[in-house]
């Protein structure tokens, strides 16, 4: 642990389901921060004197990252690790997921949307290869013609969709 202006920067993994990944994922973008402030924003929020005893059942895929202490914070945690036998990671994760549990799920992210220049240069690229394969004639290799087949039916979905 090292001091940061009046922190201690801890390194930890932070164990999510990935509905309450989702979650944590949109706080991050809804408060334009960053994962370490606002898991340490929950940290500080969350009452010392109620730390969770119970940390089975942390699940997901770990996220590495560090969190900021304060020397309070430290000094309870550390207690309450060394009384109830647990991991700093399973502690953090619990306390980040039951905060997230309490927020509804984010709405679905809008498609990406294919700006009309994606298009234009997908057709240059086609008329180009068609260019290459007239070219060649008859010679012209057999992949050529099966790769200008499939981008012309990828142009026409993404035409449609459009």
């Amino acid at each position: 642990m090292t001091e940061r202006q009046g922190l201690f920067t801890v390194q930890t993994s932070l164990y999510l389901s990935p509905e309450n990944r989702a979650r944590l994922e949109y706080l991050v973008r809804e408060r334009h921060s960053n994962p370490p402030d606002v898991v340490s924003q929950i940290l500080a929020d969350y009452p010392l004197t109620e730390l969770p005893v119970d940390t089975d059942g942390v699940e997901g895929e770990p996220i590495h990252m560090r969190i900021y202490l304060t020397p309070e914070q430290r000094a309870a945690f550390e207690a309450h690790l060394d009384e109830h036998q647990t991991t700093l990671a399973a502690l953090v994760s619990r306390i980040v997921a039951d905060h997230l549990a309490t927020l509804p799920l984010p709405p679905p992210a809008p498609p990406p949307l294919r700006p009309k220049a994606d298009l234009a240069k997908r057709r240059a690229d086609l008329a180009r290869l068609k260019a290459r394969r007239d070219e060649a004639g008859k010679d012209a290799p057999a992949w050529l013609h099966a790769y200008i087949a499939q981008m012309e039916v990828e142009l026409r979905r993404l035409e449609r969709e459009g």
